[in-house]
């Protein structure tokens, strides 16, 4: 028996899984929402994942893959916190200082408003503060006429008890 037949199946059947793995290998490359990972990879070519540790170049293309990420993370937050262009920052401050000189003109103004909110309150209290000390001095006077009143009726009350008691005595 000759072993050629199942060594070109076998030939056939490696060259099919490479591929499997190269292709499965270029998705993770390009979807960075895809783990690189062995599990992952052995999902994505239909493999199992002894086949994929036993070849090793495709674990060390997913290590590969995994160092490229991580530069990429770290590429984009240089990229983030670099300061960009002049003009931009320029702008950027152009734009703060007018938000701010807008906040500070609508402060003045609330504070402007406020301060004749206050004045008007201020007048009116006076007045009627004044009003007030008018009417306790006029409750004042009558109360002093209503004593004066009622003592002026009690004597006009004993004398005519006092006249009465003379009348009848009499």
């Amino acid at each position: 028996m000759s072993s050629a037949p199942y060594d070109d199946k076998n030939s056939e059947q490696f060259e099919a899984v490479t591929e499997q793995l190269k292709e499965a290998l270029r998705r993770l490359e390009k979807d960075a929402s895809l783990s690189a990972s062995a599990s992952s990879l052995a999902r994505l070519s239909g493999v199992h994942r002894n086949t994929i540790y036993n070849r090793k170049w495709p674990l060390e293309k997913l290590q590969e893959i995994k160092e490229r990420r991580v530069q990429q993370k770290k590429d984009a937050a240089i990229a983030k916190a670099a300061p960009e262009s002049p003009e931009v920052l320029l702008e950027q401050c152009r734009l703060e200082v007018i938000y701010w000189f807008t906040q500070l003109q609508a402060a003045r103004e609330a504070n402007t408003a406020l301060n004749n909110s206050l004045k008007e309150t201020e007048i009116s209290r006076n007045i009627h503060m004044k009003l007030s000390q008018e009417r306790l001095q006029t409750i004042n006077k009558l109360t002093s006429e209503i004593n004066k009143l009622q003592d002026a009726l009690a004597l006009q009350e004993e004398e005519l008890l006092l006249m009465k008691h003379k009348l009848s005595t009499e």
